[in-house]
């Protein structure tokens, strides 16, 4: 019995050190193209959404959705962070995306879709905390969480939306095609 049990415990451990082996052998061989323009494949792809969707959702409950949000001077106040902070990569309706958007990978989503169900607990994690390899940043250092929670509920408006509608809650003027001119705020 005993001799069994050694067996099993030394194929196992030889296993183990064999797939570590191999891993480390992978990493440093550079075989694996991380070039942004280089779509990932569908296994890195399901693998990296995996875990982003299962980390986000675990650290959902900290986030405490505040009364408020569709009050219309926290809209406003979170269009004019959308404006300043995230236009660049996420867009508005019917403009052209930016260079630094098209450059991505994974694409920003777009955040106007009118099938969109936003969350905003989940939104508040994405916009504080960033996704690492995504492209998102995080806003924690730069933002008061107070600031990102109104950037949540202009968030939460924006499924839908189209160019009309997204002008008068940010008071910023695009014409299809064109980068966005801001007119105050």
């Amino acid at each position: 019995m005993n001799r069994i049990v050694l067996t099993i415990m030394s194929t196992l451990a030889a296993s183990a050190a064999i797939v570590v082996a191999g891993a480390y052998a992978f990493v440093n061989s550079g075989l694996y193209d991380v070039s942004a323009t280089t779509p990932d494949s569908q296994l890195v792809y399901w693998v990296a959404h995996q875990t982003m969707e299962h980390s986000i959702a675990r650290r959902l409950g900290q986030n405490i959705v505040p009364a408020g949000l569709d009050a219309p001077v926290t809209i406003a106040a979170g269009g004019a962070l959308y404006v300043k902070n995230c236009m660049v990569c996420h867009g508005a309706p019917q403009v052209d995306r930016t260079a630094i958007s098209k450059g991505l990978n994974p694409q920003p989503p777009n955040l106007f879709l009118a099938t969109r169900k936003p969350d905003a607990a989940e939104n508040f994690q994405f916009i504080k905390h960033g996704v690492k390899m995504s492209g998102m940043p995080g806003f924690a250092g730069t933002m008061t969480d107070d600031q990102v929670w109104s950037l949540v509920a202009f968030l939460n408006m924006l499924p839908g939306q189209n160019s009309a509608d997204f002008e008068q809650i940010t008071r910023t003027e695009i014409a299809p095609g064109l980068p966005a001119t801001g007119k105050g705020g």
